[in-house]
This record gives structure tokens, sequence and C-alpha cells, in this order.
């Protein structure tokens, strides 16, 4: 029989119950129960746990004693500091797939197995969505699955460590890289095309830029003098979360997508010429000619059709960016210059993912390491040598054969 005061008891199921605090909110002590099969067991957990004194001194907000009410919370405290964008992003994947899956669940119960079993569900069904998703869609919503336990681990809360979580790897999506004769092809058409984009494109081809950015071009960013042009926006549709809203999503006019993303890249003489005769209004935007801006699907879809037109293989626009810095390396850039012309942070990104080498280049590289002097020589004097020996070999083969019928 457990003591007055110890918050010790037997229960009907005859397990012993132990009562101890766990924390406190608003100042109100929440407890929690330690279970044992004797009182002595249980006297011992109670005073192992009071030794430890690890939770009694966390304070946790209420509003975070779910994952729901912990995912509010979060992305309360990062809006206003990240782009809308992605913002818009962190929600979705919050009240798609979070919340109608784990949001009753406290985040202390969000362990390993849990995390597995609901990874395996996103692969298989979806979450509730009755399709299973790519690994990168998974890899993505753990990441902010991830971010949610970190934010709650600073602000005191008791949950499993997030950096232990095993995301599913994401397979490498291979980008088909223009070949020469097409990339020569699809550059007569883009000289000889009157269509307004036809410039926008021919830019791509030689500058790398992406789709967002050239949708947001303005023809005041091309300095004809200098022959550059300078990224400074870019166009994004992103879903709209204003419940008054007339539409579901929204074109917006942005930032670079990152700050290394913002650049300035000097143009080829003869390219500059060809814009300078296109050249419109400062104010207006380098696809439209107008004040308005095309926006990257409209483009995407002008251009698939503009490939089917004039007998061309379909690559995404995103290729055009890969063949850009494949034939830049071909062409003896230094890695550095190529990773600030395409924008990226570092010279690793660049090198990982946007180059790629063709079976010719590997020949001629081959070719090259093979072609040294001495190497060369040694080879060639060899293959003389076989060549005469076995010239000679035939010949006194014959010589034999001759005197045996004499």
């Amino acid at each position: 029989m457990g003591r007055r005061g110890e918050s010790i008891f037997k229960r009907k199921d005859g397990r012993w119950e132990a009562r101890v605090m766990a924390y406190r909110d608003n100042g109100k002590t929440v407890y929690r129960s330690l279970y044992g099969r004797s009182y002595t067991e249980v006297r011992l957990k109670k005073e192992e746990y009071c030794r430890a004194g690890f939770p009694s001194r966390k304070v946790v907000q209420k509003s975070m004693a779910t994952l729901a009410g912990l995912a509010e919370s979060w992305l309360n405290a990062i809006r206003g500091s990240v782009k809308e964008s992605s913002y818009t992003r962190y929600y979705r994947i919050v009240h798609s797939y979070l919340i109608p899956s784990l949001g009753e669940r406290p985040p202390e119960t969000l362990d390993g197995p849990a995390v597995s079993s609901f990874r395996e569900e996103l692969l298989k069904t979806g979450g509730r969505r009755r399709k299973g998703l790519s690994e990168k869609t998974v890899f993505d919503i753990l990441s902010v699955l991830k971010t949610l336990l970190f934010y709650a681990r600073a602000r005191g809360c008791v949950c499993p460590n997030p950096a232990l979580f095993k995301c599913p790897r994401t397979p490498r999506r291979e980008i088909e890289v223009l070949p020469r004769e097409v990339v020569d092809r699809f550059e007569e058409a883009l000289l000889s095309s009157k269509e307004e984009m036809a410039a926008g494109l021919l830019l791509a081809l030689h500058t790398g830029i992406r789709i967002g950015e050239l949708c947001g071009l303005k023809w005041e960013d091309i300095d004809f003098k200098k022959r550059t042009v300078r990224i400074r926006r870019t166009v994004e549709r992103i879903a709209d979360l204003d419940p008054a809203a007339p539409n579901k999503t929204k074109v917006i006019l942005g930032p670079p997508k990152t700050g290394n993303a913002r650049r300035e890249i000097p143009l080829p003489e003869a390219l500059a010429d060809f814009l300078s005769e296109k050249r419109g209004a400062p104010g207006c935007f380098l696809l439209t000619g107008q004040e308005r801006c095309s926006e990257p699907h409209t483009l995407y879809v002008r251009y698939e059709r503009f490939l089917r037109r004039n007998g061309l293989a379909h690559y995404s626009f995103h290729a055009l960016r890969h063949t850009f810095a494949t034939r830049g390396i071909e062409a003896g850039f230094d890695a550095k210059s190529l990773s600030e012309l395409l924008g990226h942070a570092d010279v690793a990104t660049t090198m990982r993912c946007y180059v790629h080498s063709s079976a010719e280049q590997k020949r001629k590289q081959m070719e090259f390491l093979f072609s040294e002097k001495a190497r060369g020589r040694k080879y060639s004097e060899k293959r003389a040598g076989s060549v005469l020996s076995s010239a000679g070999g035939k010949q006194s083969c014959g010589e034999e054969n001759t005197r045996g019928e004499e």
C-alpha cells in the first residue's frame, strides 16, 4: 500500500502507478504517470525520475502540445522572414500532409519508428491522397517535419532528436543536354524567327538564365554599351493563401532565387548586336514588349510549340541551362566563373548538377591524354614492329613450304 502523499497507488488492473510532475504550463502543473508491476518498482522509477530533475524544469507552451499547434506556431514565426514563395510552399506541406496525418500527435511521440511509418505511408498512398508521392516530395515533407522538431526542441519541448531521422534517397534526375547539331538548328530557327520570344530564347541558350529570370527581364536590364545583362528579378506563380482571393494562385514578381542569383552576365558581341536590333522600351519586358510580364508556364508552352514547328526533338527548358554549363566547360571556362554566371552559391553545385560530359567530349579527352609524344611513339613503334614480324613470319613459312615441295 502506498504511503499518504507519495502519489503512488495500486490500479484496478493490478499494476502500480506513480504520479510525477512533468512541466508547468502558464503556471499550471502538468503531470505524467509511471507504471510498474509492484510498489517497489514504481517507487524506484519515481526516485530515479526525480533525481534526473529533467522534464520538471521544462516550460512548454500549451499551443505546442500537438504537432498541429507546433506547426502553426512555426509558420507564424517565419512569416515575413522568408520569401513569399517559400512560405507558401511550407504552408502547403504543413496543411496538406503533416497536419492531416500527424496533427493530433504530441511532438514527443514522433520518434524514429513513427517517422518511418509516416514516410512509407507517403511513398505508398501519399497520406490520404490515395496516390504515392515521389521520393523528392517525401524528402521535402520530412525536411519540414525535422525543422518543426528542431524548432520545438529549441523552445523546451521534449521530443526526439530529428537529426537521427532518415529521409528517402532522391534519385538524381538526369537532364538531357542538347547535342551540337540540335543547338545549331535551334539557333538558326531562332535567328530567322519573327516571334517576340525568339530573342529571349536565344539569350537563355547562351547565358543559362532560368525561365523565371527570363520572364522578369526588362530591356532596361541590358546594358548595350558594356554588353551585359543584369538579373534582378524573377516571375513565379504561387498559391494565393488569401481566402477572399478570387483565384487559388497568383503571379508574383520578386527577387531572384538566392542572393547569388543577383548577377551580371557579359554578352558576346554578336548576341548583343542582335538584341540591340530588337530593342524595346526600357520599362517593357523583353518577352512581351509590354509593361506586363509573361509567366513561366505560358513561356514553356510557347517554347514547346516552337520546337515542334521547327521539327526539333523535345527538350525541357531547363536543358538550355544545362547545355550552356556543359558547353562552357568544354570551351575552357574555369569552374568559378561558370558558377557565378549561373548564379550558384558554390562551385560544387555547378560541377555536380549542371555539367554533363558527352561521349564526344570523353573521346576527345582520352585521345588528348594518349597523344603524348613518348607514349604515342612507343605504341607506334610497337605496332610497326608487330606488323614487320608478322610479315616476316609469313615469308619464312612460305620458304619452308617451298623447300618441302622441292
